[in-house]
């Protein structure tokens, strides 16, 4: 075959050729972009961007509930463990009723001038706080009987003693308040429930004070303070009963005491005036 026939062969089939190598070229294209379709773009199995879920506002607390103010209690009568009672408006002479006073010729004279026929009197002139023991003086169905023993068979709610006055010559203070504290003692085992009032010991006229053998309103001070101290001890209540009649100077005034020691009817009365207005309730 001559050159010029082998060149028109070639030349005819470059077209077909140049047709197949370009399908083959498109078609290596197509594969190649689903190739990275696929790579890069995001399948099933590729987890989803979690979306920014905005965080819950907190709720606001409120502030805590600011207590009511508890109403202050209604005060009441001082109560054993204070032994001072407050004054008062006066109380019915009623409230002795069930009242038992122990004390001297003192005490005895508050009963006679005030008319206290209501209330029940373990009196007797020169007693002390050692005789209640063991000194008959109290007439109960038709036999003598100590204080301390009539008092086992008494009814009673409240005990009003004022003993002192007699003891003052004692040398040894603290055998008084023993002997006293005794008194205290015996009285709770009759009866637990009882309103004991200590009523301190009155002073004397100025006069009396100065020139007694034994009796003054220093050591009076001084027996009262010792009472004082008792009646906190026991929880029993005391009454400065000489702030009814006592002048500024801590004596009894002129006129208050015809002998400078025992009470007029007038200040007797003072003397029951303030005990009605210091009470306590059973």
């Amino acid at each position: 075959m001559s050159d010029y026939r082998r060149r028109r062969r070639h030349h005819r089939s470059s077209p077909i050729k140049g047709i197949i190598l370009g399908l083959l070229a498109a078609a290596a294209l197509i594969l190649l972009c689903v190739t990275a379709f696929r790579v890069f773009s995001p399948g099933a199995d590729t987890p989803p961007q979690a979306s920014a879920t905005p965080s819950p506002s907190p709720t606001p607390t409120p502030p805590p509930a600011t207590p009511s103010p508890e109403p202050d209690p209604t005060p009441s009568p001082s109560a054993p463990g204070s032994t001072s009672v407050p004054e008062h408006e006066r109380v019915d002479v009623s409230y002795l009723d069930d009242a038992v006073f122990i004390g001297d010729s003192r005490t005895e004279g508050l009963i006679l001038y005030t008319g206290l026929s209501n209330t029940t009197s373990y009196t007797h002139k020169g007693l002390m706080v050692d005789t209640v023991f063991t000194k008959p003086v109290v007439n109960q169905n038709g036999q003598m009987v100590p204080v301390m023993e009539a008092l086992k068979h008494t009814q009673f709610n409240k005990v009003y003693i004022m003993l002192g006055i007699n003891e003052m010559g004692w040398p040894y203070p603290s055998v008084f308040i023993d002997k006293y504290a005794a008194i205290i003692d015996g009285i709770r085992e009759i009866n637990p429930d009882a309103i004991i009032y200590v009523q301190e010991i009155l002073p004397v006229s100025q006069k009396v004070s100065e020139t007694h053998s034994y009796i003054s309103n220093e050591k009076i001070q001084q027996f009262n303070q010792l009472l004082l101290e008792m009646a906190e001890e026991k929880d029993v209540y005391y009454l400065p009963v000489s702030e009814a009649v006592a002048d500024s100077n801590g004596c009894l005034p002129e006129g208050a005491a015809s002998d400078g020691i025992h009470l007029t009817p007038a200040y007797c009365k003072k003397w029951l005036d303030y005990l009605l207005t210091h009470t306590v309730n059973p």
